[in-house]
């Protein structure tokens, strides 16, 4: 990845307290020698800095993740410099009050570390700091900048905070080495490298505990990539993240991210693997937040944990993005809330703000869609799954919507040729082989439609419209006791599901001449849609007989 750096040629300027909770993020540090075996400290140092940065409460760090993206993205600082426009640019786009911006340089055994504390509004540099000393004590150096930045920020410390940030997770360089190329490697989203650097440092060093958390979240943001983006779900990834971290937090209890990466664990597992999976994901994401209040994701688990009660959701979904403004997933959960509550407007910029972020959600454009689908806008509907399905080809529920597209503006056999692919792409698609039976319902071909039903509960036994239309389908071809048993279980396993008992009325009282049962259905049926007309009206007729 193209390193965007700074050189630090600027003198202190002003003294300003820069308390009061601030958004800080920490760059690249240049190496101004370059000496090709010391480039891995660019990351290595900014990594380590930011780390110790996140201990104070005062400091809302900004993931190091996104710095180099948007970083990268901008180009700032290219020429050297900083100016009014690239300050303010740099502010706008990380969503930062302050960048720590530095340099090291080397010179025998000897290393300089030098870095400034920039206001991004006024593009101004408020101090700058400097520590020198051998390379093998670079750990002290970075506790010393780390130190010296929160001092010239006017920031209090007390000596449990101060220990915390003196505290480094190995003493051996060349394990530190394999560890900064690890989390250069995750920036890139290259998680196998990362992941093979990761165990080069826990190889040098069996007790590095921020090298196993690494692991941690390499192997939970592959899971995570593999799911939202190939369609594949590698539960042998989490576990191995849930290893990893147990580990770090073996030796070093007080890592947020590790406590992280088990919370995501526990989201992630089956129930019937893990009892109590949701308090005990529930118990992790509060310890990350006992341990950094300011952390994004904690808040954003917290909201899928209280997923049931959307002004839950709603309020940890914002303050995930008050403390990372990059959560994508987070920008793509509130327009869901928004277009529930047919706040389209809302919905749609939250889900093209998802977009910005990550060009490559595909779940955002699906949503899009989603929204116009809701309003009747079944043309501007069908385009947006159009551009999905032209941008990723092979995407399952992307084909299903675009089906579903052409069968809202009754164009039947576009839908189907898209139904079909879909389970070409994914053949266990339970709702794509509901939707092809769908079609065969439409066309008359009950027993075609039925085939295609039963393929769909293979896959997903429980499907509500599987179950009823599978049924209805059986009654027109005469076969009573099969729709009978098929819609039953459909009104039985679905609570608020009115339209099975209508149906069975239907049948009851049109093919079977059975008045009593037919009214008991109807009756069923107007319990759970008090306001169908249709359901009264049979009740009222069978009851005047």
């Amino acid at each position: 990845m193209k390193k965007v750096l700074f050189a630090l040629f600027f003198i202190f300027i002003a003294s300003v307290n820069l308390s009061a909770e601030k958004i800080i993020g920490v760059t690249a540090f240049k190496n101004l020698s370059n000496t090709p075996n010391l480039t891995w400290l660019e990351i290595g140092i900014a990594e380590s800095i930011s780390l110790k940065l996140r201990n104070v409460k005062e400091y809302i760090v900004i993931d190091r993740t996104n710095v180099d993206k948007v970083m990268k993205e901008i180009q700032l600082g290219q020429s050297g410099l900083i100016d009014e426009k690239t300050a303010k640019k740099a502010g706008k786009a990380l969503n930062a009050d302050v960048l720590v911006v530095g340099n090291f340089q080397s010179f025998g055994n000897q290393i300089r570390i030098s870095a400034k504390i920039v206001e991004v509004e006024s593009h101004r540099v408020l101090k700058q700091v400097q520590s020198t000393g051998l390379l093998d004590n670079i750990f002290n150096l970075e506790d010393d900048i780390a130190l010296k930045i929160i001092d010239e920020s006017k920031i209090e410390i007390n000596k449990q905070i101060k220990d915390r940030i003196n505290e480094n997770y190995t003493k051996n360089l060349t394990a530190y080495e394999f560890f900064s190329k690890g989390q250069q490697f995750y920036y890139q989203t290259n998680y196998d490298m990362a992941i093979e650097m990761f165990e080069k440092a826990v190889d040098i060093d069996k007790q590095y505990s921020l090298a196993y958390a690494g692991l941690g979240k390499a192997y939970a943001s592959k899971y995570w990539h593999l799911k939202n983006y190939s369609n594949e779900s590698n539960e042998s990834l989490m576990e191995k993240s849930f290893k990893y971290s147990t580990r770090a937090l073996e030796i070093t209890p007080n890592l947020d991210e590790a406590h992280l990466s088990i919370a995501k664990y526990y989201q992630n597992v089956d129930e019937s693997r893990v009892s109590g999976k949701w308090k005990k994901c529930e118990d992790a994401t509060k310890r990350v937040l006992e341990i950094n209040p300011n952390n994004g994701e904690g808040y954003f688990l917290l909201s899928r944990i209280y997923g049931y009660d959307d002004s839950k959701e709603e309020i940890y979904l914002n303050k995930s993005l008050k403390f990372n403004p990059f959560l994508v997933d987070a920008y793509n959960n509130l327009g869901i809330i928004y277009t529930s509550q047919k706040k389209y407007i809302q919905a749609e910029k939250a889900f093209r703000k998802a977009i910005e972020l990550d060009p490559e959600y595909k779940t955002a454009y699906m949503n899009i869609g989603v929204i116009y689908d809701q309003q009747k806008q079944y043309a501007r509907a069908l385009d947006m799954y159009k551009t999905i399905v032209d941008k990723y080809p092979n995407y399952p529920l992307g084909l299903v919507n675009l089906g579903i597209g052409y069968r809202r503006l009754n164009q039947h056999d576009e839908a189907i040729k898209y139904f079909k692919k879909a389970v070409l792409v994914k053949p266990d698609y339970g709702f794509a082989w509901s939707e092809i039976g769908y079609y065969y319902l439409g066309k008359g071909e009950y027993q075609e439609a039925i085939d295609n039903y039963k393929t769909a509960l293979k896959f997903d036994p429980n499907n509500k419209y599987s179950l009823a239309n599978t049924g209805l389908c059986y009654g027109r071809i005469g076969k009573y006791d099969e729709a009978i048993r098929f819609l039953t279980t459909a009104y039985n396993n679905h609570k608020d599901y009115a339209y099975p008992a209508g149906e069975l009325g239907n049948i009851y009282r049109t093919k079977l001449n059975d008045n009593a049962s037919a009214l008991e259905w109807y009756r069923k049926a107007l319990e759970r849609d008090p306001k169908n007309p249709e359901f009264r009206r049979k009740v009222d007729e069978l009851s005047r007989r």
